[in-house]
């Protein structure tokens, strides 16, 4: 197996896309990063809490493609999101009243409704332009 900085950046993204290393503290070494199907994960006790609890919240699986995506794009960190709308909604948080936002015309009808319904009442310009 390659070895290799966690975040490849010298690589051509081909290369450190199957060369990255998504879960190195496995004991089982695979040579992919596992799907984690699971919804809850056992806790150490009631007391105290591990690194995931439940997967809505993050996962294993998750974590390594955002550190992976993260490193391909030389930041800092990275947000996988598990549909479109959540993404979008979250994008729309880091808006403050008085911001636009330049929106083709041709959306999906739940983003039409959020920028025109929840992000209007908080103060956000939106325009829509043909394309």
């Amino acid at each position: 197996a390659m070895s290799g900085p966690k975040y490849p950046g010298q690589w051509a993204p081909a290369t450190a896309m199957v060369a990255f290393n998504g879960c190195p503290d496995d004991p089982h070494k695979p040579s992919s990063v596992p799907i984690y199907q699971t919804a809850t994960f056992i806790q150490p006790s009631a007391a105290e809490s591990a690194q995931y609890d439940y997967t809505r919240s993050g996962n294993p699986t998750r974590t390594a493609l955002e550190t992976l995506v993260a490193g391909l794009e030389g930041a800092h960190s990275a947000f996988a999101f598990t549909t479109g709308m959540a993404a979008l909604n979250c994008m729309t948080r880091l808006l403050e009243s008085g911001d636009e936002i330049l929106c083709n015309a041709d959306i999906y009808g739940g983003m039409y409704r959020l920028l025109t319904k929840v992000s209007a009442r908080q103060g956000i310009i939106v325009r829509f332009v043909e394309s």
